[in-house]
């Protein structure tokens, strides 16, 4: 049997019996063990971990930050592929430009839109080489967002333009209004009927008498009927400042206000107004000032070979 331990009661002026001395010992001594640790850590931490206890952590650390700068090395080359591939589409976009007829950007307007000085960033690492990776890596994402936008803003309009010409090519006259040989041209000639020095502000097209004669571009019929020396006449409004004239008519088959296509007859030759023989007068007038129509003659495409370009072309689509 074990010694029994006893400790002096001063307020009852008795002896008392210590019981479970063991397990109270053991409670004591591990409280001292966890504040000694705590007391440890805490001096380890404030001291910059001068014990080695984050000594783990501090290597994991470092291998993730060497990663990291590899990485952003990684993506640092990626930037200059994709600035190359955008160098070359702001070279394209110039060309697409001018191709429908849309002047190239203007250098000052570029360099507001896209920025002449570099941006600079701050992360505040303590890595010197990750702190510049990281700053250079995000000033040329930045330059390359507003290189982008100039870039999908430029194509807009290109498209937009392209979609006005295409519409506005089917308007222009383009073709001859009908097959038929060139007796008198464009400008000034000696009237065969009146004897004077005149503009002759067309061509006349020597045919018979009841020739078809086309509309050389998609517009509106804005005139028909008698006008002077002129005799029967079709006018049609094409748009975009075009005008045409076809005169000297013996039937007409559209009224005003009627939309016609390029290729569609409109009415028939014949010998109306002041003429010495049958022959269809073809004039053009851009903003109201006269034209020389073979200057609008593509390749001297007649009516009948537009027709079958046409279907050549919509049997391709198909």
């Amino acid at each position: 049997m074990g010694k029994k331990i006893f400790y002096l009661d001063t307020e009852n002026l008795n002896f008392n019996e210590v019981k479970n001395l063991n397990l109270k010992i053991f409670i004591a001594i591990v409280f001292v063990i966890l504040i000694s640790l705590g007391f440890l850590f805490a001096l380890n931490h404030l001291t910059g971990d001068i014990l080695g206890f984050g000594k783990i952590r501090a290597e994991k650390l470092e291998k993730e930050n060497s990663i990291l700068k590899e990485q952003l090395k990684v993506l640092k080359e990626k930037f200059h592929q994709i600035e190359s591939i955008v160098a070359k589409l702001l070279e394209q976009d110039r060309e697409l430009r001018l191709a429908v007829d849309l002047k190239p950007i203007d250098e000052d307007i570029k360099k507001v839109a896209i920025g002449g000085v570099e941006e600079k960033y701050e992360f505040n690492l303590s890595d010197d080489e990750a702190e510049k990776l990281l700053s250079e890596s995000f000033a040329k994402l930045s330059k390359l967002e507003r290189e982008v936008r100039l870039q999908q803003k430029s194509y807009e309009e290109i498209y937009k333009q392209y979609k006005l010409n295409q519409e506005k090519f089917k308007h222009i006259p383009a073709i001859m209004p009908l097959k038929g040989g060139l007796t008198s041209g464009f400008g000034y000639r000696k009237h065969p009927i009146l004897g004077i020095w005149a503009m002759h502000e067309g061509v006349d097209l020597v045919v018979d008498v009841g020739t078809p004669v086309y509309a050389t571009g998609d517009g509106i019929v804005s005139y028909v009927g008698y006008r002077g020396r002129y005799g029967l006449l079709i006018e049609i409004d094409h748009g975009f400042g075009y005008v045409t004239l076809y005169a000297h008519l013996s039937k007409a088959f559209v009224r005003e206000g009627q939309k016609v296509k390029r290729g569609e007859k409109i009415g028939l030759s014949g010998a109306s107004g002041l003429v010495t023989a049958p022959h269809l007068h073809y004039e053009v007038l851009k903003d109201g000032i006269p034209q020389n129509p073979l200057n609008y003659f593509f390749e001297d495409i007649d009516p009948a070979k537009y027709t079958e370009l046409v279907q050549e072309s919509n049997k391709k689509s198909n």
